[in-house]
């Protein structure tokens, strides 16, 4: 398969570049960790992140970004493509349509590689749990009640063989009959959801292979047609 490029410039891009949308962001600077930090802990992380703006700008990523590639894909690729469909000069050089045609297919294919990536990420998945909520409601009475890991649950024979073997038994809401119910929903809701999100990134890992190639612009070109590449 051809996988040339065609380049042109006309009314219908011209409308796409003036649409904007806040795209989630994937920050240099460390984000988290402990609220109160003293002044040499700052000036470490301060350092740290130098070092991090200035691995960026030569290598393109930093070693923070070497911690979890799979969320910086999700958050960086889908945010390179909507701004190469919103700025797009061309498509693919072996669409047969009209350049009209074409012009609109290949924003439709973008637009639906951005969609699926963004439905990959947990964060900027727009289907949530519905019981989300109740469930940290739940967690939250769980947790005064009997502690974070059930604690005060545990008989008297747990807690002497804890001490004998050196291993500490676990208690979640399941555990407990008044708390089951909502931990059991939003587990389920959770599963369908873990299964929806690896649908749409394998759906778009699939558009992103296809059409890896013809993942370009230049838009230097004008008003020119300029087939590049090869099949």
């Amino acid at each position: 398969m051809e996988s040339g490029h065609k380049f042109m410039l006309n009314d219908i891009l011209r409308k796409k570049r003036k649409s904007k949308t806040r795209k989630p962001e994937c920050p240099v600077f460390l984000i988290y960790g402990p609220i109160h930090v003293s002044p040499l802990g700052w000036i470490k992380r301060w350092k740290e992140d130098i070092i991090c703006i200035c691995q960026r700008l030569r290598y393109g990523y930093c070693y923070r970004d070497v911690w979890s590639i799979d969320w910086w894909f999700v958050t960086v690729v889908p945010n390179m493509i909507h701004d190469l469909r919103i700025n797009s000069h061309g498509y693919p050089g072996y669409f047969t349509g009209t350049e009209e045609e074409n012009v609109r297919k290949w924003n439709r294919i973008l637009k639906r590689m951005e969609f699926l990536f963004r439905e990959a990420n947990e964060e900027t998945c727009r289907r949530k749990n519905p019981y989300q909520d109740a469930h940290n409601e739940a967690m939250a009475a769980f947790t005064r009640q009997y502690g974070m890991f059930g604690e005060k649950l545990k008989t008297k024979e747990e807690k002497e063989q804890e001490k004998k073997k050196g291993f500490s038994r676990m208690y979640t809401m399941s555990d407990v009959p008044e708390y089951k119910e909502i931990s059991d929903q939003w587990l389920a809701a959770e599963n369908e959801l873990t299964a929806y999100r690896e649908r749409c990134m394998k759906e778009g890992m699939k558009l992103f292979a296809r059409y890896f190639q013809n993942l370009r612009d230049w838009p230097e070109v004008g008003n020119r047609r300029i087939r590049t590449g090869k099949g």
